[in-house]
C-alpha cells in the first residue's frame, strides 16, 4: 500500500495493490472504530440516501399498518 497526505490534513490518498487488500483494510479501519463513529457514519450513510432520493426526512414518520380481524363468537 502506498499512502500520501493530501491537501486537506483530514484526508490520506491511499493507494492499494489489490481488492484484497483494500478490503482488509476497510474491516480493520471500522473494527478499530468506536461504536458511535459507526453510528455517526450509518446516519450520514442514510441521510445521503435520502438526499439522492429526495426522501423529506422530516416528513417521514413511522408507517403504522393497522388490520382488523373479526373473530365469530363462540
Amino acid at each position: 500500500m502506498q499512502e500520501w497526505a493530501a491537501n486537506d490534513p483530514t484526508r490520506t490518498i491511499r493507494i492499494f495493490s489489490s481488492h484484497e487488500e483494500q478490503e482488509e483494510q476497510d474491516l480493520r479501519y471500522w473494527r478499530d472504530q468506536p461504536l458511535s463513529e459507526k453510528i455517526k457514519a450509518a446516519a450520514e450513510l442514510a441521510e445521503y440516501f435520502a438526499r439522492l432520493h429526495r426522501i423529506d426526512l422530516d416528513a417521514q414518520g413511522p408507517k403504522r399498518v393497522v388490520v382488523h380481524f373479526e373473530r365469530p363468537q363462540r
